[in-house]
């Protein structure tokens, strides 16, 4: 009977590797797929072995069967290693290291109920290593990891006690193992809730990355306008300390089209990219960024002033003035410069649709000015900020008011601000 069973779960164990292999195939990156397919996969294979055993030679189905079993505990583990995209590490080849070198030593390998009391104190262990990495993170969805983890720990407890029991009972046969049928309904059961709450934590994963797609810029990796807008209420609300002020600015990159028609489409992104990169560094922890437009960008920071607000946009513009990017394939380099409105207020009397505004009128302003330029709007007039950099081409003019004064600040923060 016993050996049907085993035969059996391995025909399911195998078909379950099968599933998760066609899963990863369709998807490269989901590594943690691939490592839980190895897991069932080795776990059919022990099993199949162990299920054999008078029909194979005994180190085969006892020593190399068992042995796979343990492996599938540290594929297991591996893989929500991976689903927290942690790499894995060597401690967890732990179980099936110990069973390899206990199977060497005659006082373990020479008896039956040494053997079973060996395997369950390294898949007690290996339990407890799934329960642990499910655990140690917190990261969501949180209850489904505290349940999964609390099934692996009973799973575990359960190895546990069958094996101080084989050390008082001494069994020579499965049969004589104590309490053999409670042991196998809790184990089938465990495993089986260990089945769906792993079908639920890749569903998790995966509904996670889709509303992480909605809200992100397929090229450059920064939020999108949808993203950035839903960003801004939570940067009101959880301001730092002595950071009273909202800064908003708006970019656009200079003469884009021509960069474009110059370059074609994979220097303009080439561009878009590098700008995104250097200004995610220049801002750093106090703020957010993200692509509302074709060329055009913003960001959101949490400032103590107006010139620390100026500070930083100035490094992100500075910053992409002074790259030299390179076309791939080619030995061309593009120099690419960008326009920046910026306008600040408290938090509390902080209105997006008015900053927005105001920072459109700061960018026009910075344009008009001869486009690479940032321009401070406080709701009334608006303060280019002197950079000493030549521009490329005249100030233009128009029937708008696009007058501009130099903006009355301390000295401004090095680029490292």
């Amino acid at each position: 009977m016993l050996k049907t069973a085993l035969l059996l779960w391995a025909v399911e164990a195998a078909t379950l590797s099968v599933l998760l292999l066609a899963m990863w195939a369709n998807d490269r990156r989901q590594t943690v797929v691939l490592a839980w397919s190895l897991g069932f996969a080795a776990n059919a294979l022990g099993a199949a072995l162990v299920g054999l055993r008078g029909e194979i030679p005994d180190y085969l189905s006892i020593v190399v069967g068992n042995g796979f079993q343990a492996l599938a505990l540290s594929c297991w583990a591996a893989g929500v290693r991976h689903y927290d995209d942690r790499k894995s590490t060597v401690w967890l080849l732990t179980p099936v290291t110990i069973w390899l070198i206990g199977m060497h030593f005659p006082f373990f390998a020479s008896t039956f109920w040494m053997r079973v009391f060996l395997f369950q104190c390294i898949s007690a262990l290996g339990y407890g290593m799934i329960a642990y990495v499910l655990a140690e993170p917190k990261l969501p969805p949180r209850n489904g990891r505290l349940v999964f983890a609390c099934i692996a720990l009973v799973q575990s407890l359960l190895m546990i006690y069958t094996g101080i029991a084989c050390l008082f009972v001494r069994p020579e046969t499965f049969s004589e193992i104590p309490n053999g049928f409670f042991y196998t309904v809790i184990n089938i059961f465990c495993l089986v809730s260990g089945i769906l709450f792993g079908a639920h934590l890749l569903m998790s994963r995966t509904e996670r990355r889709l509303q992480q797609l909605i809200v992100t810029d397929p090229l450059t990796g920064v939020l999108n306008r949808r993203g950035f807008l839903e960003q801004v209420q939570a940067m009101r609300a959880r301001p730092p300390a002595g950071k009273l002020m909202l800064a908003l600015a708006v970019f656009d990159l200079d003469h884009f089209k021509r960069i474009n028609d110059r370059y074609g489409h994979k220097g303009g992104d080439a561009v878009l990219i590098a700008f995104c990169r250097s200004s995610i560094e220049c801002i750093g922890t106090r703020g957010i960024f993200g692509r509302i437009g074709g060329e055009e960008f913003a960001c959101l920071l949490h400032v103590a002033s107006p010139a620390e607000a100026v500070g930083i946009i100035e490094a992100i513009r500075l910053s992409l003035m002074r790259q030299r990017i390179g076309l791939a394939g080619t030995d061309r380099i593009i120099i690419a410069t960008v326009s920046c409105g910026v306008t600040v207020s408290s938090i509390l009397d902080a209105e997006v649709d008015d900053m927005l505004s105001n920072a459109d009128r700061a960018l026009y302003a910075a344009k008009a000015a001869g486009r690479n330029a940032t321009v401070l709007h406080d709701g009334k007039a608006s303060y280019r900020v002197s950079d000493g950099q030549p521009r490329e081409e005249p100030p233009q003019t128009s029937g708008q008011d696009t007058s501009v004064t130099s903006f009355p600040l301390p000295p401004l923060p090095p680029l490292s601000a």
